[in-house]
């Protein structure tokens, strides 16, 4: 039974300017003006003409599409993509058949910028941290096992999502910390870990039909169920004196004395006990993302047989337009485009997050920016004073300006009574095997299912074109920082 308790009040940036064109073509706007009246008192004919051109490219920029892009975007986004087919950088090629020294298989892309830090935690637990060279930010990766709330109450439930909204808040008021991510990886589960701890709890004796009942157990239980993986990463920065990045003994002590609260904090939310991550399990959770049809094979190997980081990557990639090949898979990604336009429950996402029968693998990361209270109190009352602006700009005001105007003035009494602000993303990677050449169209099929997912939770979400090697890289639960997700250059394993 899910609760009836609503959330909402999210606002996307609300454009500057004139008639919410923004302010660079308000800028843009007014010089053509100024250049008309100069060029009129020396011609007619020029002014008038710089005028009509000036006008209709602004009014041309002005137009955006559902997904806030204008024709400009359009085509820079077409134009860079061309450019990285020209230059080969959507292609990878790893092993000994590619340029990478010793025959290695790194990681592609963002994530060859990517180390792992191994330490200790205070209790003397190995633990691993992931290093962002590119951006010196230090990500410490938690696996939780939540509980779900099929069987809860509806109080226990609203509880969960307070605990949430104050561990958000907790981290936002901790220095250092950047950023917040959560990955829901739902998979087909092969089975083979309930059966490896069925017959660990096996006991032989003379009773056959105890033993036929469990084979049978076994048999059912290791059939048609799915398997959900929640990671929860955050990301921190720390600096010294100088602005330069903290060494990594000094970054590991300082996260290692935070692991205890967070821990706790997250149990409180609902996500279970919160366990430390080995350097082997990220390099797995990379290899099987990249090649899932070796999932079952590196849950039945041996423990002593670690993954290297350097080996965890695919041994072929190619990024198109719209797709990811991968290995022996298909991925696509797609992007939150705009929040949730009405109020929300709980459960809103759960015909997202939950296993869908068409994707072989389905990957959901949701992104938290977080803000602190000085931020948080400048961007709502920016908020505020903006939809106030666009509002007074209407001769009739929309019933989408005045639910803004509402909206930012209950985000700046919140904030005004100690809260804290967030910008928040989502992204969806959905995989699937490339059998017997019938990848796409299991591709499109499974595309389907997520767009018809995404409208059941209110979502509006768009295909990340151009950009699906980064997109995959950054729903990873590696805690990629979106903004940084450019591809590096030179990058020795792309193909030139």
């Amino acid at each position: 039974m899910a609760s009836n308790t609503t959330y909402g009040d999210y606002i996307r940036t609300i454009p500057k300017g004139l008639a919410g064109i923004g302010r660079p073509l308000t800028f843009a706007g007014f010089g053509v003006f100024v250049a008309s009246i100069i060029l009129m008192s020396l011609s007619w004919v020029a002014g008038l003409a710089t005028l009509i051109v000036g006008v209709g490219a602004i009014m041309i920029l002005a137009v955006r599409d559902r997904q806030h892009r204008n024709i400009a975007d359009r085509m820079a986004e077409r134009r860079a993509y061309r450019a990285a087919v020209r230059s080969g950088r959507n292609l990878y090629r790893g092993g000994m058949l590619g340029l990478v020294d010793e025959g290695a298989t790194p990681l592609p892309g963002v994530l060859s910028h990517v180390q792992l830090v191994e330490a200790l935690d205070g209790a003397g637990r190995p633990f691993a941290l992931l290093r962002h060279r590119h951006t010196g930010e230090y990500t410490l990766p938690l696996r939780c096992h939540p509980q779900g709330a099929s069987l809860v109450d509806d109080d226990v439930e609203d509880a969960y999502v307070s605990g949430w909204a104050a561990f958000l808040e907790a981290m936002a008021r901790t220095p250092g910390v950047a950023q917040v991510n959560a990955t829901v990886d739902t998979s087909p589960d092969s089975g083979t870990r309930i059966r490896g701890i069925l017959r660990r709890r096996v006991v032989a004796g003379p009773d056959e039909l105890a033993g036929a009942a469990m084979g049978q157990v076994m048999r059912m239980l290791s059939q048609g169920g799915s398997r959900n993986d929640v990671t929860i990463q955050i990301d921190f920065r720390y600096v010294d004196s100088h602005g330069r990045p903290l060494p990594e003994e000094q970054a590991a002590r300082q996260i290692s004395t935070l692991i205890p609260s967070i821990a706790a904090q997250l149990a409180e939310a609902g996500g279970g006990a919160a366990d430390l991550m080995s350097a082997d399990q990220l390099a797995v959770i990379a290899r099987t993302s990249y090649a899932p049809d070796t999932i079952e094979a590196y849950e039945t190997r041996d423990p002593q047989q670690p993954v290297p980081w350097r080996d965890c990557g695919p041994a072929a990639c190619e990024a198109a337009w719209d797709y990811l090949r991968h290995d022996s898979a298909l991925s696509r990604t797609w992007q939150m485009c705009d929040p949730p336009k009405s109020l929300v429950t709980a459960d809103t996402l759960a015909s997202l997050l939950g296993p869908l029968g068409e994707c072989d693998r389905k990957r959901v990361t949701i992104t938290f920016k977080l803000l602190d209270s000085a931020k948080s109190r400048f961007v709502s009352e920016d908020n505020r004073k903006d939809s106030k602006s666009a509002q007074g700009q209407q001769k009739h005001v929309s019933v989408a300006t005045l639910d803004t105007q509402y909206r930012a003035d209950r985000q700046a009494s919140d904030v005004n009574e100690g809260a804290s602000l967030a910008w928040f993303g989502l992204l969806v990677t959905a995989t699937v095997l490339d059998r017997d050449g019938e990848g796409m169209d299991r591709l499109e099929k499974a595309s389907r299912a997520v767009e018809t997912a995404a409208g059941a939770a209110s979502l509006d979400l768009r295909v990340c074109y151009a950009a699906q090697d980064s997109a995959f890289a950054a729903a990873l639960p590696f805690g990629i920082d979106v903004a940084a997700c450019k591809p590096p250059s030179p990058f020795a394993s792309f193909v030139k």
